[in-house]
């Protein structure tokens, strides 16, 4: 089973401590055990040379006797050493097979190990009498067997296990915190974090991350700001330019009225007065398309025939469309039903038919048709022009993107807004020999509704 991140950096953090409490302990019961067993082999030369001396000095008896009553003496093996010969002789496997180490044992050479579970050691006690002690060898891990000592390691592993855990822990958990909420800086609404009041690094952390935090929100804000200027900049200038001309034509014809004499004012305004209708119209398009995608209100749906709506639309385009040499050919027919908001459909049906009047710039034919499904209804803008270039396929749906000049880049954007506000949406695509195809799919009106 594999490691978490977290588990991983609690395991770095908890296991070297571990690791280290204990190879240390180890190391340290061997040293004692070291030093033991050094002190433990002075004292026993200097229990072997006491025992010489006494034997010089009370000129005891080299008997097998006085060396048994000495062995239980001391809890150890006695042996007199004389010309070659040990008394008593060993009788036992072990010391039989290192009878001929003790024959050799000098005086100086201090306790020798005798490689089999023994050691021994020799000191003069007569002249060509030498008393030898033999003992069991303390070995050098032997301590580590000890029940106390096991035990004594025991708990200690035990407590340095708690003790790692409760340092790692005071890492981990700040971290594992941090990196859970790093992914979600920019939405962190926490005033601060836990661990940012400590006064060690991981405090500093916790303040390096609210302070990044604080001015990644500050940027944002900023960027927002600036985004905000200039889309504001760009829809005052596009509004502006395309006001321009409504505008200018309303105050021409205006001056014009006022300028006819008064008898010719009859005339004069019977001539202007639907240019400034229809030039007021233009202006109040443009601001309703714009209201629609700042203000993007639910709709104000009641059952609407698309033929109809088709229908008016094109009477209202016909002067728009007889100027810019577009014959349209609608083709809806009765009985396509929406739920819809008349007005808003009305303006996405306005903006299909007046980017086919800009996009056929020498005249063409404009086809509109209908058809029903189960559920949706499709109304397809079909014209003969040029068609949508890559780019103008990708990004059609994109505010302000345009590829006439003097385009405002909204006629679309409107279109798909409006489509998704009343549960449809809008499919851009070249037709075929030539020219564009802009599809729009709404669903069918229920039943009672139609």
């Amino acid at each position: 089973m594999s490691l978490t991140r977290p588990n991983r950096l609690w395991v770095s953090i908890a296991g070297p401590f571990f690791l280290f409490a204990v190879i240390g302990s180890i190391v340290l019961v061997l040293w004692m055990q070291a030093a033991e067993r050094r002190e433990s082999r002075a004292v026993f030369m200097a229990l072997a040379r006491t025992n010489a001396d006494f034997f010089h000095n009370a000129h005891l008896p080299a008997t097998r006797q006085m060396m048994d009553y000495l062995g239980r003496l001391l809890n150890m093996r006695a042996f007199l050493r004389s010309y070659g010969a040990l008394l008593p002789a060993p009788e036992d496997g072990p010391l039989q097979a290192a009878a001929t180490t003790l024959l050799r044992l000098a005086p100086e050479q201090g306790v020798t190990s005798l490689g089999n579970g023994f050691e021994a050691v020799a000191m003069p006690a007569q002249p060509g009498l030498d008393l030898v002690l033999v003992r069991p060898e303390q070995g050098y891990f032997a301590a580590l067997w000890r029940t106390e000592t096991a035990v004594m390691l025991g708990c200690f592993w035990l407590l340095s296990i708690g003790l790692a855990w409760a340092i790692a822990r005071g890492v981990v958990m700040p971290v594992r915190l941090l990196a859970g909420r790093l992914p979600h800086i920019e939405s962190d609404p926490a005033a601060t974090l836990p661990g940012a009041e400590r006064a060690d690094e991981l405090g500093d952390l916790a303040r390096a991350y609210l302070a990044a935090r604080d001015q990644i929100a500050a940027e944002r804000e900023k960027r927002r700001q600036a985004e905000r200027m200039a889309l504001l900049g760009r829809v005052a200038t596009s509004l502006a330019h395309e006001i321009h001309n409504p505008l200018s034509a309303i105050r021409m014809h205006s001056q014009l009225v006022q300028s006819a004499p008064a008898e010719e004012l009859p005339a004069a305004a019977a001539a202007f007065v639907p240019v400034l209708i229809e030039e007021t119209g233009r202006i109040e398009s443009l601001v309703n398309q714009w209201m629609f995608l700042t203000r993007p209100e639910p709709p104000l749906t009641s059952a609407l025939d698309l033929g109809e709506l088709v229908a008016q639309s094109v009477r209202a385009h016909s002067a728009g469309a007889a100027h810019a040499g577009v014959d349209v050919r609608a083709e809806v027919g009765g009985g396509l039903i929406v739920d819809g908001d008349r007005r808003r459909l009305g303006q996405a049906i306005s903006n299909a038919m007046v980017n086919a009047f800009q996009a056929m710039q020498r005249g063409g034919v404009l086809e509109i048709s209908g058809a029903r499904s189960d559920k949706f209804i499709a109304l397809n803008f079909q014209d003969n022009g040029p068609g949508f270039s890559p780019g103008a396929l990708e990004h059609c749906r994109e505010l302000f993107y345009s590829e006439k000049e003097g385009g405002m880049g909204i006629g679309l954007t409107v279109i798909a807004e409006v489509l998704e506000a009343h549960g449809g949406q809008l499919e851009a695509a070249n037709a075929q020999p030539g020219g564009a195809l802009v599809s729009f799919y709404l669903p069918a009106a229920k039943e009672g509704n139609s």
